[in-house]
């Protein structure tokens, strides 16, 4: 394997943790454990795992670390696993949004890091607002000031998204550095909102709202449910999209809790929650025996 520093942000995804849990091992955690971990011999894996989590948060800080910090800070320390659902890269017109969770409402976070670029900030946001009205921007205070700088320049749009910083502490929603999102609908469409729905969630909106679903060829099927949904006004097909979206990544509190703290996002997000006994046991073996 090439000597190459991304070989770490690949230590959280499923592949490799799938690789872990049917193999006890896997070639790109190995890497990384030669790389970045002094005496790894008589660590668990839970311990390695913890050192190259830590690793990240004091050297490079990618998306996967701001990600699980705000499914942390969110799901455990201000919403209720049980009553919200987060989800990961859905995408938005021409944009994929980073994390959107749903509680009573709907709210967008784009994480831009300091290894990110801003160039389609613009695009992204605008592409948000037209599926949810509430959007934040997630950054390090490093970028605070540039943040803040280019949101001024969007306009009303710009004024109503929330800047919320990641700490050198781990530590978000600062009373002194973040601003909370506000309400923006002026974007919202209709053709945006249905797109974020799976074929049984838009049938079970119209079905409730209509009483019926349309009789179509199959060939003309998606185009009659779009045009049936842009009938309902379009707070309400918002807040129905809301309601079905919440209805995803269920996981009872005890099984989240039952969670090592540095995999959370992909054990969440990647539907890794059957593979959750397997995976603790790994997580309590030692390395390399």
């Amino acid at each position: 394997m090439a000597d190459n520093s991304r070989a770490i942000n690949r230590i959280f995804t499923r592949k490799v943790i799938c690789d872990l849990i049917k193999n006890g091992k896997s070639d790109v955690f190995d890497y990384v454990v030669r790389r970045y971990i002094n005496e790894p011999e008589g660590k668990s894996h839970g311990e390695l795992v913890s050192e190259i989590y830590a690793h990240l948060g004091k050297q490079q800080r990618n998306e996967y670390y701001y990600m699980n910090t705000l499914l942390n800070k969110l799901l455990v320390g201000i919403h209720n696993v049980n009553t919200t659902t987060a989800l990961s890269q859905i995408h938005i017109g021409h944009s994929i949004a980073d994390f959107v969770m749903i509680n009573g409402e709907g709210q967008v976070y784009e994480i831009k890091s300091s290894l990110d670029n801003f160039d389609r900030l613009y695009d992204q946001l605008h592409d948000y607002f037209c599926a949810f009205s509430k959007v934040s921007v997630l950054t390090s205070i490093h970028e605070l000031e540039k943040v803040k700088k280019i949101l001024g320049t969007f306009g009303e749009m710009g004024d109503a998204v929330g800047i919320y910083v990641l700490s050198d502490q781990d530590t978000i929603f600062s009373r002194e550095r973040s601003r909370n999102p506000s309400e923006y609908s002026e974007l919202l469409d209709h053709t945006n909102i249905f797109k974020l729905l799976r074929k049984a969630e838009y049938e079970n909106i119209l079905h409730c709202y209509f009483g019926m679903l349309p009789q179509s060829a199959p060939v003309f099927y998606f185009a009659d449910c779009l045009e049936s949904f842009k009938q309902i006004p379009i707070v309400e097909a918002q807040r129905l999209t809301h309601q079905e979206l919440k209805k995803r990544n269920k996981i009872t509190v005890e099984e989240f809790e039952n969670v090592q703290p540095e995999l959370k996002s992909v054990v969440y997000f990647s539907n890794l929650i059957g593979k959750l006994p397997e995976l603790n046991k790994l997580l309590h073996e030692n390395y390399g025996r």
